[in-house]
C-alpha cells in the first residue's frame, strides 16, 4: 500500500509542477562584433528574472569599445547595428555621421514561448538590454520606446537616463508587466529617435527572463508511463497480499 501511494504522490508531482525561472538570450554577446568584453560577463550585477513592473537594476560594468561596426551573418535581426531617428536632419554624434547608420526605428521580436509551459502562465516578466551609445542627458533628442506597440514609459525613461558619452555598453534589466503579453509570448521592441534624429544608438543583445505560475501539463508518453507503472505496482501489491492469506 505504501508503494502504491508513493507512486500516486510520484504522478501527482509531475503532473503539478511549480513554476519556474528561465532566461533567454537574443544575439550575441559579443560587445556588436569588436569584443571588447574580454573574459567579462557584460550581464554581471544585473537581475535577468523575477523583478517586478518598472523595477531596474544595472550591470554592475560598462564596456567602451571601437567604432564602426555592422551586423555580421546570422546576427540577430536589430542587434550590433548603428541607428539614427526615423528622420535625422543633423548629426551630432560620431553614429550618426558614419555610412554603416540606417534610420530607425529598430525593430525587435523577440519569442520567449520556449519559456511557458504548457498550463503555465507568466508571473514577471523582465528585459533587459545591452544599450549602446544612448546619449540623451548630453544631446537632447526625446526617444520613442514601445513595447507590443504602445509606449513604455518606465523604459524611454531609462534609456533616457543613460549619459553613455561615446561608444559604451551598459546593460541593464526592467520588469514589465506581465499584461503585455499578448497569449502568444512574443515581445516587440521597438526604439525611435526624435528631435533631429542624430544622436545615433546600437544594441548588442537582449535578454527575456520569466518566472511562471500555474501547473506544468506532463508529456501523454510520461502520463503513460507512470500509469502503467502504477497499474504493475498495484497488481504486485495485491499478488502479495494474496500469498501471505494463502
Amino acid at each position: 500500500m505504501r508503494i502504491v501511494f508513493a507512486l500516486l504522490v510520484l504522478v501527482l508531482t509531475v503532473g503539478g509542477s511549480l513554476g519556474q525561472a528561465s532566461v533567454i538570450t537574443f544575439g550575441t554577446e559579443n560587445c556588436l562584433g569588436t569584443g571588447c568584453y574580454g573574459t567579462s560577463d557584460p550581464t554581471a550585477g544585473a537581475t535577468l528574472q523575477g523583478l517586478a513592473p518598472n523595477v531596474v537594476t544595472l550591470a554592475s560594468s560598462s564596456f567602451p569599445h571601437s567604432y564602426p561596426f555592422s551586423p555580421g551573418p546570422g546576427d540577430f535581426p536589430g542587434t550590433d547595428q548603428i541607428y539614427v531617428g526615423s528622420v535625422q536632419t543633423g548629426a551630432d554624434d560620431g553614429y550618426s555621421g558614419t555610412s554603416q547608420r540606417i534610420n530607425g526605428p529598430d525593430v525587435m521580436t523577440l519569442d520567449y514561448s520556449s519559456l511557458i509551459g504548457s498550463g503555465q502562465s507568466l508571473a514577471t516578466l523582465t528585459l533587459g538590454i545591452a544599450a549602446d551609445d544612448f546619449q540623451f542627458p548630453v544631446i537632447g533628442n526625446p526617444f520613442i520606446v514601445k513595447v507590443n506597440g504602445s509606449v513604455d514609459s518606465a523604459l524611454t525613461t531609462q534609456l533616457e537616463s543613460l549619459n553613455e558619452s561615446g561608444p559604451v555598453v551598459q546593460f541593464f534589466t526592467i520588469g514589465l508587466n506581465p499584461s503585455v503579453d499578448t497569449g502568444s509570448h512574443i515581445l516587440t521592441l521597438s526604439i525611435d529617435e526624435g528631435g533631429n534624429g542624430g544622436d545615433g544608438w546600437a544594441v548588442d543583445f537582449l535578454t527575456v527572463g520569466v518566472t511562471t505560475q500555474g501547473s506544468a501539463v506532463p508529456e501523454p508518453s510520461t502520463v503513460w508511463v507512470l500509469g502503467a507503472g502504477f497499474v504493475l505496482m498495484a497488481l504486485a501489491a495485491a499478488r502479495v497480499r494474496a500469498k501471505i492469506r494463502g
